[in-house]
């Protein structure tokens, strides 16, 4: 089969296959958001955790997918084939050829399956700050938490840290997380701030404390602080953070203030632990 724009220049080759989109494509509303992160086949955890809350939501989601694996790391019968630094570059410069990043308001990332990915992703986020200034970037900076430790591989840390952190618009770790990528302790509000970089504007600590039967997160802009708080619900079902973070990206696409997101997203979190469904 002959691909369309195959042996043409380069803008020609880009125009041919936009204008192929229109008639070729079953679905053609625009895309919303691009989300990077882990799949698992079986399981909630991960873009398994967060698709289904998007589609929920209503949005067009565009997944790439750094890793695939059978189901999570937990079990022993777990497969997974990480995708090279190279082909995550070449996927997102197809869908930037494709026109699709023109249409979407969000990039989300999540895990990463080594620090090469991180700095690839960096290295086309700073040059999305330049052409699509409008875009929000959402960094949920997945590295592990207390029950488990740190779960991604050495040198993912200090590549989020270095390279994808300041690039975001907002970031959301787990009290874990965010910990373990500051030095500061004391004050956690001006460690949240220290944090952002030129395009920061928040940062949720999703868990931040956790007091008898309650469990609040903390929303720290430029400016405010607020607190969020749910019942607490005893569980060691993983994903949460997967399905708070779309739900919070779903919430803010559709023109919630982040304080209603992050609300939204902690009882989506709460009704699906509680349900133990999505």
């Amino acid at each position: 089969m002959a691909q369309v724009g195959s042996g043409l220049p380069e803008h020609e080759a880009a125009a041919a296959q936009r204008e192929h989109r229109t008639h070729a494509e079953l679905r053609q509303t625009p895309a919303d958001v691009l989300i990077i992160g882990s799949q698992v086949v079986y399981g909630t955890v991960g873009m398994s955790a967060a698709l289904p809350v998007l589609h929920r939501e209503g949005l067009h989601v565009l997944a790439v997918p750094t890793i695939v694996l059978s189901a999570m790391p937990h079990y022993a019968n777990c497969h997974a084939v990480p995708h090279d630094a190279g082909w995550l570059a070449d996927t997102i410069y197809d869908l930037v050829v494709l026109g699709l990043v023109d249409e979407i308001t969000t990039i989300a990332t999540g895990y990463f399956a080594s620090a090469e990915q991180v700095e690839v992703v960096a290295t086309w986020l700073r040059q999305i700050r330049l052409s699509h200034p409008h875009i929000t970037v959402v960094v949920d900076p997945t590295i592990g938490d207390y029950d488990v430790g740190v779960y991604t591989a050495p040198g993912i840390d200090a590549a989020l840290r270095e390279h994808l952190v300041p690039l975001a618009t907002g970031l959301v770790p787990n009290a874990f997380e965010f910990s373990h990528l500051t030095d500061q302790a004391d004050d956690p509000v001006a460690t949240a701030r220290a944090m952002l970089g030129e395009h920061g504007q928040w940062v949720v600590v999703t868990s931040s404390e956790v007091a008898g039967e309650t469990i609040t997160d903390l929303i720290i802009t430029r400016d405010s602080t607020t607190q969020v708080s749910n019942p607490l619900v005893v569980t060691g079902a993983k994903g949460a953070g997967d399905v708070y973070a779309a739900a919070l990206v779903a919430g803010l696409h559709n023109k919630m203030t982040l304080v209603d997101a992050a609300t939204h997203a902690a009882a989506t979190v709460h009704a699906g632990l509680t349900a133990r469904a999505l």
